[in-house]
């Protein structure tokens, strides 16, 4: 009776921490997304104050992906080698040391100190955003890990919302550079409490001597034809959502006439869905199609396009912003289950290289889309061609799924 009494207690300790741990890592991705999305919430601001052109101003919004695509991979492998708990305090360290000299930078006008802040605050997020999913995935058991891999990087998107909704407001109180340090400074608070959490955290899946990621199992990976796949619906997907998240709030409030505040209201609610969005999108993957990935990716790419045509034909503000909730949903259903799914094509000890191939490859389509979608609009004069640039990457990212095998079931490589 006593040692039932205690493994039901000990269970009951074990799960409440588990939804601790998930909780307050929602928290942490909830303020990088903030801090990551706060200048284009901004841009007409930055633009103005700078003195600097729609695809530069665009290029500060991507600064922290350009420094995660080119670090991704050492450090991906680094963390499959290391306890990564351990260096979650000094990812957010470095990220409140960039955000602060983006408040430097912005204050003075220097745009060569800001790239360069952006980068470095850059490398903190990708550290936190890596540790987060591999936390997730080894904390439950399998037949859970694509739900509360969702589950936790929906406070990305949440970040996203709260820096669209909240920077211009936060703007009108310290200035638009001193939002920065503002979100920079929450992303170390929580991380010092998620760094608590993770320590008490049972592993379903821990890293050993044995199974840590060697040189041959890189080149394991690295070969793996379908890691490869998810890699390119990974860019397709970040481009996808990009486009829209990033130049939205600029198209409302020169389409219709709008002010910057309200413009950002309305797309608040893009990113805002992914609340929900995601972690359905790993509910369906787990409970309804039996772990099956494709599935959803499919329905993703499918329903992103079939909005993406309806938006470029929306003649008024209350359709659009109707339209781009929608398009949120369907895009993000798939966002998370991306960084499950090429986990489950590599041996456990590689998961944390597998999730950085995939994140850079996000980082990749979130920096390049944004500039290319810029550079279109300069050249056609007109921001109708954003909507032309979503249907042909969704209509790729069909494709790509078309070609994809199911991972669930997959037996790593």
């Amino acid at each position: 009776m006593d040692t039932t009494l205690t493994s039901g207690r000990q269970l009951s300790a074990e799960s409440a921490w588990r939804g601790a741990t998930l909780a307050v890592g929602w928290l942490v991705l909830l303020f990088v997304g903030a801090y990551l999305i706060t200048p284009a919430s901004v841009l007409t601001l930055v633009m103005a104050d700078l003195g600097v052109g729609e695809a530069t101003a665009a290029a500060f919004v991507s600064m922290p992906q350009v420094a995660a695509t080119v670090i991704g991979i050492p450090v991906g492998i680094y963390l499959d080698r290391v306890d990564s708990r351990l260096v979650v305090p000094a990812a957010a360290a470095v990220l409140l040391v960039g955000s602060v000299g983006d408040w430097v930078a912005a204050s003075g006008g220097n745009v060569t100190l800001l790239v360069g802040s952006r980068l470095l605050a850059g490398v903190g997020m990708f550290v936190l955003w890596v540790v987060s999913i591999n936390v997730a995935s080894s904390a439950f058991p399998p037949a859970r890990r694509a739900t509360a891999t969702s589950v936790i990087i929906s406070g990305y998107p949440a970040g996203y919302a709260l820096g669209q909704l909240g920077a211009p407001r936060l703007a009108a109180v310290v200035g638009w550079p001193g939002v920065f340090p503002v979100f920079g400074g929450a992303v170390l608070v929580t991380s010092l409490a998620f760094y608590v959490t993770v320590g008490r955290v049972p592993r379903f899946k821990r890293s050993t001597d044995r199974d840590r990621t060697s040189g041959a199992g890189v080149w394991r990976v690295l070969r793996n034809r379908n890691v490869w796949l998810v890699v390119v619906v990974t860019v397709l997907g970040y481009s996808l959502y990009m486009v829209f998240n990033s130049w939205m709030p600029t198209y409302i409030t020169r389409r219709f006439g709008v002010s910057l505040a309200e413009s950002g209201t309305f797309v608040a609610l893009f990113p805002a869905v992914g609340i929900l969005a995601r972690p359905a999108g790993g509910w369906l993957s787990d409970a309804v199609f039996g772990r099956r990935r494709r599935p959803v990716f499919a329905a993703s790419f499918v329903g992103a396009t079939g909005v993406a045509v309806a938006m470029a034909s929306s003649a008024t503000i209350a359709a659009l912003v109707a339209l781009l909730v929608l398009a949120g949903v369907f895009i993000q259903l798939q966002i998370g289950l991306m960084y499950q799914a090429i986990q489950e094509f590599v041996a456990p000890g590689a998961a944390g290289t597998a999730v950085s191939l995939a994140s850079v490859a996000g980082w990749l389509g979130s920096f390049v889309a944004p500039v290319v979608a810029g550079e279109l609009v300069a050249a056609g004069g007109t921001y109708t061609v954003l909507f032309g640039l979503a249907v042909g990457l969704g209509v790729a990212g069909a494709l790509v799924v078309w070609r994809m095998a199911e991972s669930g079931g997959a037996v790593p490589a």
